[in-house]
């Protein structure tokens, strides 16, 4: 998706110049309800306001340097990030603190980490002795001093080691190294997809006790722990009122999605996709404009916003296929613009370069997306 413009900043400043209304944005586009949009961060940024822990938001969600400030100013104590390019993009727009809550390794990805924390502090999240090697051969290279913190398996058995024991150990192995340990993380993703319940609760609250307790061991060994991160946007709630976590790493609260909600998320849908009715069969079957290229199908099918009684049955390299209800009120015709909500935004974002900011059926911003 090629959008109008290309100022280094992060955002297509002044396009407002053009006084484009929604409806002739041309599309498949991604749409953000600027008004939902705001009340999600000022939402998110309310509850860490007070507290020791601090909301460190994922850039991996809207991938957008201009947001990932607004976040900062809104009290966000950094950044969180996936990859070591995602880490490169937030430095090159002036973010300061980064965590890479992923693993990375290899000499070249070492390399970029060390000439990245020339200018920032970028923590970069381990759980093997081959990455700590790694960073220390770039750190030895560079003459720059690398930040790492262990990462542990709370659960969603992904990366991480196994326990706050092998933390402390694989800790003290990086410090042999050469490295400076920070602390902690572990990911309770796999809590993410729950609905908030006790029993639940319970459970993201023993991932909570597990970083704590090892930032705790690392603590004993006189390692200075300035880290301990976890949570997401489905648990933020439970993880950043547990004593001891530093930050955490929700993401998807700014955008939101239609998965989230499901989940239960308290935060409002802000994210469509713009599309056209291109083809229609009768009164029932409708085409769109924006098939698997525009929007994300892999974590199942949105809605249309405001149309009720229509469904996304299928979704092909440019088409998405609805059906609307016989009897239903909606009604469609060919070159119609329409919103589906985005089922998946990390995913979605991740199609386009830009997107729209709305707000009373006018653009207001049109903010570039960072690959």
């Amino acid at each position: 998706m090629t959008c109008p413009r290309g100022e280094p900043d992060g955002a297509y400043s002044q396009y407002t110049e053009f006084n484009l209304k929604k409806e002739e944005i041309k599309t498949p586009a991604l749409v953000v309800d600027l008004d939902a949009m705001e009340s999600n961060l000022e939402s998110m940024a309310a509850f860490f306001r007070d507290k020791p822990c601090k909301l460190r938001p994922h850039f991996k969600n809207h991938k957008t340097p201009l947001l990932a400030r607004e976040q900062i100013r809104a009290g966000a104590t950094g950044l969180t990030c996936a990859t070591l390019r995602e880490a490169e993009i937030l430095v090159s727009h002036g973010v300061d603190n980064i965590l890479i809550a992923n693993e990375i390794c290899g000499d070249e990805k070492a390399a970029g980490l060390a000439d990245i924390s020339r200018h920032a502090t970028v923590i970069a999240a381990v759980d093997s002795r081959a990455a700590v090697n790694d960073f220390a051969r770039a750190q030895r290279n560079k003459k720059v001093r690398i930040q790492v913190v262990p990462d542990i398996d709370i659960g969603l058995n992904r990366c991480g080691v196994r326990d706050a024991e092998a933390a402390l150990d694989l800790a003290k192995y990086a410090q042999s190294q050469g490295l400076k340990v920070c602390g902690v993380m572990g990911y309770d993703g796999h809590m993410q997809a729950i609905p908030k319940s006790p029993e639940r609760d319970e459970v993201v609250r023993q991932g909570s006790k597990t970083l704590v307790d090892a930032s705790a061991m690392l603590k004993s060994e006189g390692i200075t722990v300035q880290v301990v991160s976890t949570g997401g946007t489905g648990t933020y709630s439970v993880s950043g009122e547990y004593p001891g976590i530093t930050d955490i790493q929700a993401g998807s609260y700014l955008l939101m999605d239609t998965m989230y909600v499901n989940r239960g998320a308290q935060f409002q849908r802000s994210l469509t996709v713009l599309a056209t009715v291109i083809s229609m069969r009768g009164a029932e079957h409708a085409v769109l404009d924006c098939g698997v290229k525009a929007i994300s199908g892999e974590r199942g099918f949105s809605t249309l916003k405001d149309l009720p009684g229509t469904e996304m049955r299928a979704l092909h390299a440019e088409h998405a296929l609805i059906a609307i209800e016989p009897g239903a009120a909606t009604k469609l015709e060919v070159g119609q613009k329409v919103e589906v909500w985005v089922q998946y935004s990390d995913a979605t974002v991740n199609l386009h370069s830009c997107f729209y900011g709305v707000r009373n059926g006018e653009v207001e911003e049109v903010y570039r997306i960072e690959h």
